[in-house]
């Protein structure tokens, strides 16, 4: 059995950027979100609020028009980069890679890729992770994780990558099956990061994180009424904001872990877990943190 350290609130709370007086957008990094088709345009809208409420200076919103409108009409403080839908997949036209990169050139942004992208995403990826990768950082999650499942072999990834898979999509990922996942979790957790060659973040209940070197921690905040569509579109969001922010990939991933699910304990407090939503999540993250400043 791996030895495994627990997160905690006061080590979360220690790690916490601050923000100085004489702060500006620019000190707090950029985020650019790949996300959204169609049929999914409500991935793209959480996962844009998650980096705005989780800090970022500047979140960037490359999808299709539908998906970007969706996102406005929630977020307005969000910068959209409009993008042709695919005829065929309905999701982002894969000639936009290019664009998206060449947009970001040496700005040191963070790229965070796959919500709600559909079978667009096989296209999309191997385009924005191409080397050199203009990135400081890139969260994959969602479609973007299936995308690379699907390659024979693992592909070698850019430095600072965090992965954030279910269950399922874990299973994809190292060629077994949900319940082989389930039945040793912390094994999973390690042989993602090992094969990967990054943080995995597994996600379910007693989410874990585990780094190329064999660490592993636990998180000990969340509860089922997480249990739903567009959670994972939350925490990936607050997740790219954190490595934006300067955290490195291990540190953010367990703040994020931990963040998302001890603000969703309020939300279950306030709401129960039947009738919360994602989206419910903003309002007690955001209780969570003032209070944390104070």
């Amino acid at each position: 059995m791996p030895q495994i350290d627990y997160i905690q609130r006061q080590d979360v709370l220690a790690l916490l950027p601050r923000r100085p007086a004489g702060s500006h957008k620019g000190s707090f990094g950029t985020v650019v979100a790949v996300a959204g088709s169609l049929g999914y345009r409500g991935a793209a809208a959480l996962c844009v609020e998650g980096a705005l409420r989780g800090g970022a200076g500047l979140v960037y919103l490359a999808s299709v028009e539908e998906a970007v409108q969706t996102a406005l009409a929630r977020t307005p403080e969000v910068c959209v980069l409009p993008c042709r839908a695919s005829a065929k997949t309905g999701g982002i036209d894969p000639v936009h890679a290019a664009t998206v990169r060449a947009h970001f050139a040496g700005q040191n942004a963070v790229l965070l890729a796959g919500p709600g992208l559909g079978q667009g995403a096989a296209a999309l990826l191997p385009a924005l992770l191409k080397r050199p990768a203009p990135w400081a950082a890139i969260v994959l999650d969602a479609d973007a994780l299936n995308a690379l499942a699907a390659k024979k072999r693992p592909p070698r990834l850019p430095a600072g990558t965090v992965l954030t898979p279910h269950p399922g999509e874990a299973a994809r990922l190292l060629g077994t099956d949900t319940a082989a996942v389930q039945a040793d979790r912390p094994a999973a957790a390690l042989a993602l990061a090992e094969r990967y060659g990054c943080v995995a973040v597994l996600k379910g209940s007693g989410t874990l994180v585990a780094t190329p070197a064999g660490t592993l921690w636990q998180n000990t905040s969340g509860n089922p009424g997480l249990a739903r569509g567009g959670s994972g579109d939350v925490l990936a969001g607050l997740l790219a904001a954190l490595l934006a922010q300067g955290l490195e990939p291990a540190a953010a991933a367990r703040c994020a872990v931990w963040l998302h699910g001890a603000a969703a304990d309020r939300t279950a407090k306030r709401l129960g877990q039947l009738t919360m939503l994602p989206q419910d999540v903003f309002a007690d993250l955001g209780a969570l943190l003032a209070a944390a400043e104070r």
